[in-house]
């Protein structure tokens, strides 16, 4: 930086720049003239003074006031010169500004560098104050003055602000301010553009910003290392994962922050990046006191060092373990049920097998594993068996087929479950029973084993139809703290009604056979009216307004005493008669207490009964008004079971109605107390808290259903197909259980009560009472309620809700 002294031109100031320095020209000519005067005077001093001492004096003063002179133009010559050499060195310094100001703050110099910059020539720059050179609004604040003020405050400032141009733009300036030694007390000013360098900096910092603002976007944690593996950043998600902010590990070394990391696998990971450049990636888990810690760790390299980037994985590893811990439970049933069952993908090659398979096919799965079914079997090709199992995957239905197996050469049920990674398939030797159904036809031929063969084909027809639905009412409830959002939470809740509905339609189909044997048995108890009323009021409200109609169900606080389900059926049977007969105005459903009873009242505004059909109403298949058999109006055995319940029940239904006016359905029950028996055992039944549990079904997908359902309710649980595997696996275990549940139908030939009595004598113990038992079944014949009673068994019947269940288990454990 140029020297503040040499800008002082001193005595040669006041001259004009580039013009020559004015009397060294007249010194010169009266030294000429002195020096002639005073060799006159040596002349004039020889004649009159003859003193020669005297003339010399003289003569050396003269001497030495020539000297002095030509010193003093030697001097003045070379300040010139130095000043000529200051404004060329000024002037050749076109990249800064270099202005003088006097102490007022006026442009006393200006440098060819300032008007290249600036604008402004030195001629109109001169003289004026120098906040001209400043934003207006700067200038108006008397920024120019706060910075002369500090200069000579300070001796010196340095800085960077914004400075206008004589065009108006404004330029980014770095400056210099130094107060002048001596003189007036001027300043110098040194200023520098330095727009485009502010225009890379906001540009590299807007960058930085850009960039920080990416990181902290992201869902990963991220930290950034330098070559010591020191932390030099972090992203806010790194900071709200480890709770410390930046400020507190910048600088710091990652063994320091976290030194529980010294001599682990992530330590070799980070060095390996650091040393190979070479990414690297691993999942690790934390365990902390009271909580575990799974996080996907990442290395990446950088030109500054290794990027850490982690992103917690807990919930996925916790669902991963809960997936293969339920892989391994299935397996567990798929290898304890008595069917044969394998798996195959979408090439058709093997992919599971269980040992009953095995057994059946007397071949070794693991010959069998990842081959092709048409490989392993080249006789399935083009049988009737995998031409079922095609068409299932193909259309992507579930089917159940019975054939003639191309491999064993017997009859076997088969029952095929397309999945996304191919096809599941059950399937079970039914020789016996193909034999048995042809012995039943033959039976049916005579006359005399009419009813028995109808009883049999009722009770088989049962439990195949219940027990899939079984599963899907069991499968629903399980789903149901697993829905998220209203939305499918009401789609569970109607597919929930939507089962309900079909159980109702096949108990009506099923039971309307059982009414007429005698063998359905009512279970009295106190029933309140208000929440079935609220039932039915959910149920057939929707069904009624998409048909335009107005459904008003009257609030209730009595109770009857009744049969729970079979009262209920007997109410929806007549609200659903009232929907199918009524097109316009409304339904009304109401309870009011009568002569020491209750009435039951369902009234509508539909065509009406003419009176000669007034009785035929009661028989099945009959319908009003439907010629054509519209089964949109059902099958006509509504009022048919009601009819049968109301004998069964004693609870008579008296009916009125007038064409095209409305008819009116009243039923009459005896008077229950006004308090509902306590829901505590049922839900004390389905608290586990730990019980153990064990479950007997031949059937996979309910016996799954069951374990599910037992499992959610807080049991430990015990699975098996067959009394055999549970008898083996409770030996094994030494426990006792605190209930069994089994199906009443089981594999070749045994029955459910038999299971219950081994299991018993297991634990069989003096002054110790049996473990309790219930009979879950799709039978609708006698014989197994009078089976279950002999044991003291409960018995509950397939389709069952969980509700049911557990009201079932309530009654059975005796909890209050």
């Amino acid at each position: 930086m140029t020297d503040p002294q040499l800008v002082q031109t001193g005595p040669a100031e006041s001259s004009k720049r580039g013009e020559p320095a004015r009397g060294g020209g007249d010194l010169r000519t009266r030294l000429e003239a002195l020096e002639l005067e005073n060799a006159r005077l040596r002349t004039a001093l020889s004649d009159a003074c003859p003193g020669h001492d005297d003339l010399l004096t003289v003569t050396a003063l003269n001497e030495d006031l020539r000297a002095a002179c030509e010193a003093l133009e030697r001097s003045r010559a070379a300040h010139a010169d130095s000043e000529r050499r200051l404004r060329a060195i000024l002037d050749s310094a076109v990249g800064h500004a270099i202005v003088t100001l006097d102490s007022d703050g006026r442009v006393t110099s200006w440098n060819p560098g300032a008007t290249r910059l600036l604008g402004w020539t030195e001629e109109e720059a001169r003289g004026r104050g120098v906040a001209f050179l400043f934003p207006s609004e700067d200038a108006a604040a008397g920024a120019s003055d706060a910075l002369r003020a500090l200069a000579l405050e300070d001796g010196q400032i340095d800085g960077e602000r914004a400075f206008r141009r004589r065009d108006g733009r404004d330029m980014w300036g770095a400056f210099t301010i130094l107060p002048l030694q001596g003189g007036d007390g001027g300043f110098l000013w040194i200023l520098h553009d330095r727009s485009d360098e502010r225009r890379v900096e906001d540009a590299i910092a807007d960058a930085r910003r850009r960039a920080s603002d990416i990181l902290n976007s992201i869902d990963e944690a991220m930290v950034a290392l330098d070559r010591d593996y020191r932390v030099i950043c972090q992203n806010r998600r790194a900071e709200e994962l480890v709770r410390r902010p930046l400020s507190e590990l910048r600088g710091r070394q990652l063994w320091e922050v976290w030194p529980q990391l010294v001599g682990s696998d992530v330590e070799a990971a980070c060095r390996g990046t650091m040393a190979d450049r070479v990414p690297a990636c691993m999942e690790k888990r934390f365990d902390g006191e009271n909580s575990t810690l799974w996080l996907e760790i990442r290395f990446l390299p950088t030109p500054e060092g290794v990027g850490c980037f982690f992103r917690d994985i807990t919930t996925r590893k916790r669902a991963e373990e809960e997936a293969r811990a339920s892989h391994e439970r299935t397996v567990t049933i798929l290898e304890s049920i008595s069917d044969a069952f394998y798996a195959v993908d979408h090439d058709w090659r093997f992919t599971y097998i269980n040992r009953k398979a095995e057994q059946v096919w007397k071949r070794s799965r693991d010959t069998l594993l990842g081959r092709r079914i048409w490989e392993a079997f080249p006789e399935v090709v083009g049988s009737e068996a995998f031409e079922a199992q095609k068409q299932a995957l193909r259309e992507g239905r579930e089917m159940t087929v019975e054939v003639l197996s191309p491999i064993l050469g017997d009859w076997v049920e088969i029952s095929i479950y397309p999945s996304t990674d191919g096809l599941s398939v059950y399937f079970r030797d039914i020789t016996a029973r193909r034999q048995a159904q042809q012995a039943l036809m033959q039976a049916k031929e005579a006359a005399e084993a009419a009813d028995l063969a109808k009883g049999k084909f009722l009770a088989a027809a049962s439990h195949d139809l219940r027990q899939p639905l079984q599963a899907l009412l069991f499968f629903v409830d399980v789903l149901k703290p697993h829905v998220q959002g209203s939305q499918g939470a009401n789609a569970l809740m109607h597919l929930g009604r939507g089962l309900d509905a079909l159980k109702e339609l096949l108990d009506s189909l099923l039971d309307m056979s059982r009414l007429d044997a005698g063998v359905v048995q009512p279970n009295i108890e106190t029933v309140p009216i208000g929440p079935l009323f609220e039932h039915i009021g959910a149920s057939y409200r929707p069904v009624a307004a998409a048909k335009g109609l107005e459904f008003r169900v009257m609030p209730c606080d009595a109770a009857a005493l009744s049969d729970r389900t079979l009262v209920t059926r007997m109410v929806r049977n007549l609200v659903e008669n009232a929907l199918r007969y009524t097109e316009t105005g409304r339904i009304d459903l109401e309870c009011r207490q009568a002569g020491g009873g209750l009435l039951i009242e369902v009234r509508d505004t539909g065509i009406g009964i003419p009176p000669d059909h007034l009785e035929r109403i009661w028989e099945e298949f009959h319908q009003v008004g439907n010629p054509e058999r519209d089964r949109n109006r059902g099958l006509g055995l509504g009022l048919a079971i009601v009819r049968r319940l109301s004998q069964l029940l004693d609870h008579p239904v008296q009916v009125r109605s007038t064409p095209g006016v409305g008819t009116s359905f009243v039923i009459a029950l005896p008077l229950g107390r006004g308090v509902e028996r306590p829901s505590g055992p049922a839900e004390q039944a389905t608290a586990g808290r730990g019980r153990f549990a064990v479950v007997v079904d031949d059937d996979a997908i309910v016996l799954l259903g069951l374990e599910t359902i037992f499992r959610d309710w807080g049991y430990e649980v015990l699975v098996a197909g067959s009394a055999d595997k549970a008898v083996e696996a409770l030996r094994r275990s030494g426990r006792r259980p605190d209930l069994v549940v089994a199906d009443y139908r089981l594999r070749e030939g045994r029955i459910g009560t038999e299971a219950v009595a081994r299991i018993r004598e297991l634990f069989d113990a003096p002054g110790q009472p049996p473990v309790p038992g219930l009979i879950l079944t799709g039978e609708t014949g006698p014989e197994c309620e009078r089976d279950a009673a002999a044991h003291g068994l409960g018995i509950i019947h397939k389709p069952v809700t969980p509700r049911q269940l557990g009201h079932a288990l309530g009654d059975l454990l005796g909890v209050a």
